[in-house]
């Protein structure tokens, strides 16, 4: 922003956006501020999320996908899909794939797909943890019948 930059944050959070909004006012950079409600764990707030980018901008610069919201108790989407391969991976296809059109339209388009490790320590739910002990039993049960 500082260098006279457009920017869209998106997030689920209002008082987040609204606090944002007001830090780009406070830096004089009001009119190129953006900020778009979505929760990018559904679909149909990704698919409302590209309609809206689609019209409010004929081309985007750079595409940040940064969501990510670790959660240590396994929850599934209103929408039926696990939450972690909603917001890390559904989110990130449906938005790359959604925006090429205009990220095509600028002159060096950028996608930036940051990701992380799950959160320090034990939890109660771990996508990875979860497909091991599955693997584990399965194939323990496999050497048992043999």
């Amino acid at each position: 922003m500082a260098q006279g930059h457009e920017v869209v944050v998106v997030g689920r959070s209002a008082a987040k956006g609204a606090a944002w909004l007001a830090a780009a006012r406070a830096q004089g950079a009001a009119g190129r501020a953006h900020f778009l409600p979505a929760d990018l764990g559904l679909v149909a707030d990704n698919r409302a999320l590209i309609d809206a980018l689609h019209h409010g901008f004929g081309r985007i610069d750079a595409l940040a996908l940064c969501a990510r919201h670790f959660r240590t108790t396994r929850l599934v989407t209103a929408e039926g899909f696990e939450n972690t391969f909603a917001h890390f991976y559904l989110s990130r296809f449906l938005l790359s794939h959604g925006l090429a059109e205009r990220l095509e339209a600028a002159d060096r388009p950028v996608i930036l797909n940051v990701a992380g490790p799950g959160g320090a320590g034990d939890s109660a739910y771990d996508g990875q943890r979860a497909l091991a002990r599955r693997l584990r039993r399965r194939t323990e049960r496999l050497l048992a019948a043999v």
